[in-house]
């Protein structure tokens, strides 16, 4: 980086977008480390782009354009992984996931729906989404066979994915 100064404004402007737009690069990646990893090479590139930056312009849109093409070139290189999300998938989400009170709103929904699992599906829901265990690991820790286990983690998606749809409506309601 060259030997030009940040500003005050832009800097706390900065700070202050660090949360939301981390909550944004994780919303579209599968593993923290990685988002994590994205949130610092953003964070880089606005930094040494500081002087495109029109105090006038709108900052969270500059930056989240940035995340976006952030989080699509890392996805290239993490391409030989077995679950990755194309470009087409990542500018979808991007234009949805904009919005960070939306995005609290689905991980509410999605709290909500998570409690409403049955016991087992819990245990292999938090074993795969928290603890980031392979589906041979689980296996091994739940005693189940693996076509069984990844059978159970496509039936949590799909029931993760319709209870949101259902809760969201009602958990916008009690936000707002």
């Amino acid at each position: 980086m060259s030997e030009k100064s940040i500003s005050f404004e832009f800097s706390q402007k900065l700070v202050g977008i660090q949360r939301p737009l981390y909550s944004y690069i994780l919303s579209m990646l599968p593993h923290r480390e990685d988002a994590e990893d994205v949130l610092q090479e953003v964070n880089l590139i606005l930094c040494k782009k500081t002087d495109e930056y029109s105090p006038t312009g709108n900052f969270k849109s500059w930056a989240y354009n940035i995340a976006r093409f952030q989080i699509m070139a890392h996805i290239t290189k993490k391409k030989r992984n077995r679950i990755s999300f194309s470009n087409e998938l990542v500018d979808a989400l991007a234009e949805e996931n904009t919005d960070t009170d939306s995005l609290h709103l689905y991980q509410k929904a999605l709290q909500i729906c998570y409690e409403l699992l049955p016991e087992h599906m819990r245990e292999i829901a938090h074993l795969r989404f928290k603890e980031e265990c392979n589906i041979k690991v689980i296996s091994q820790k739940v005693g189940r066979p693996l076509g069984a286990v990844s059978a159970t983690l496509f039936r949590i998606r799909s029931n993760l994915m319709e209870c949101v749809k259902i809760k969201l409506s009602s958990v916008e309601l009690e936000s707002g």
